[in-house]
């Protein structure tokens, strides 16, 4: 190769290293802006989703006629449960989600949608995962189990414990 030649070869791989350099700065520039934005996001949705448990609170309590003290009392149960750290080590030996629905749907004698049992999850044990499709595909389980029955009333889905007299309906 001619000096000339040799000259504009480093000049242009020197020209692609300050561009290869200036895009990697922009990469991960570009990178912790969208890390800070999903942790915003993040921080967002689980007060949405603590919202949403209190709402469904103060509705069940609503819908079961009660006295002006007990919505108060859902509140500070709500607002109690929301303080609680959502994510933490275990002490001990905790019951299995399973164990938790059944024993949740055993205590009521009406039919319970997913996202009530959830939202009584949510206030009841608030450490442990109380999304409404983890709990909907897990009392799936135990209606194929048969230690829950589902039953569909328009376009809703309600369970209820197997023990209780409820008749399963057809699907």
């Amino acid at each position: 190769m001619s000096g000339s030649a040799a000259t504009e070869f480093t000049s242009v791989q020197s020209q692609y290293e300050v561009q290869v350099a200036g895009d990697l700065e922009r990469n991960e520039a570009e990178q912790k802006r969208i890390r800070a934005e999903i942790d915003t996001l993040q921080g967002q949705l689980e007060t949405l989703e603590r919202d949403h448990a209190l709402l469904l609170g103060v509705q069940r309590v609503f819908a079961e006629g009660a006295r002006p003290g007990a919505v108060r009392g859902a509140k500070a149960a709500a607002k109690k449960s929301a303080k609680a750290s959502p994510k933490g080590g275990t002490a001990g030996k905790q019951p299995s989600l399973a164990q938790l629905l059944g024993t949740l749907l055993a205590a009521h004698g009406e039919p319970r949608s997913a996202a009530e049992i959830s939202a009584e999850l949510a206030a009841d044990h608030p450490r442990r995962n109380s999304n409404v499709n983890v709990v909907r595909n897990a009392l799936e389980l135990l209606v194929a189990k048969s230690q829950a029955h589902r039953s569909k009333q328009n376009n809703s889905v309600f369970y209820t414990h197997a023990g209780r007299d409820a008749a399963p309906a057809s699907d």
